[in-house]
């Protein structure tokens, strides 16, 4: 078994991550640092991370990610003392201590990642890793899509911010369909509250907004059920 593969079975990580690992040279087998991806680990070698044997210390330091589907009603934070509905209570004890890569707000829905890996947590919430995210928005009137799209992507003035999204697009489009009251928003940034604000800059109200996408991982395609969540690796994601 090629070493990234021995290291990801053996709960080191997803195949990027475990390539990390192994090119930063924090691998040693039989003694000697290794940064040769392509290094088949036999019976008997003693692999070691960190200075620590690879099997003994997997389990503590194992990355694990949650996709986690936040009803409407629920806040993401560990404690609130205004607020008794927390998404953490829908979660077994084991992960209560999990981060969150990006907040939805109360009235909001979809999914949200949890994690226990905070490089993880760093690539899905910082900009500069231009991870997509797409929402499904409900507007309370029908508006022409071409128009809304041209100002989003150009970038709306609010609260002394540029609020910017990637794509606008219509959620359900149709042949000859030019307004819509259902728009299918891609983010790149997740700033406080920025597709209500965004509207809002607008005078439009947002009725319902559901999260569906965050990089390569599709509520739309993988069905998780409200208040419910699904192990996943981050290949799943990015």
């Amino acid at each position: 078994m090629r070493i990234n593969q021995f290291l990801a079975k053996n709960g080191w990580g997803a195949r990027r991550k475990v390539e990390e690992i192994i090119l930063s040279g924090r691998v040693k087998v039989n003694g000697n640092t290794l940064t040769d991806l392509s290094y088949r680990v036999e019976e008997g070698d003693n692999v070691l991370v960190d200075g620590k044997n690879a099997l003994a210390a997997a389990s503590d330091l194992r990355s694990q990610i949650l996709a986690f589907h936040k009803p409407k009603g629920y806040l993401t934070s560990h404690e609130d003392k205004h607020n008794e509905n927390l998404i953490f209570d829908l979660l077994p004890e084991a992960y209560k201590k999990f981060n969150y890569a990006g907040r939805l707000d109360l009235d909001s829905r979809g999914l949200i990642l949890l994690s226990n890996d905070g490089g993880f947590i760093q690539k899905i919430t910082h900009p500069s890793f231009k991870i997509e995210k797409d929402y499904i928005v409900t507007l309370n009137k029908a508006v022409e899509v071409k128009s809304i799209a041209e100002e989003f992507t150009l970038g709306v003035r609010e609260g002394g911010e540029t609020l910017r999204a990637f794509k606008v697009q219509d959620a359900f489009p149709k042949p000859g369909k030019t307004q819509s009251n259902h728009l299918r928003v891609t983010l790149l940034e997740g700033k406080k509250r920025q597709i209500r604000r965004m509207f809002h800059s607008k005078h439009l109200s947002v009725i319902d907004l559901f999260r569906t996408r965050i990089g390569r991982f599709d509520l739309e395609k993988v069905a998780i059920e409200e208040g419910s969540f699904l192990e996943i690796s981050e290949d799943d994601i990015i």
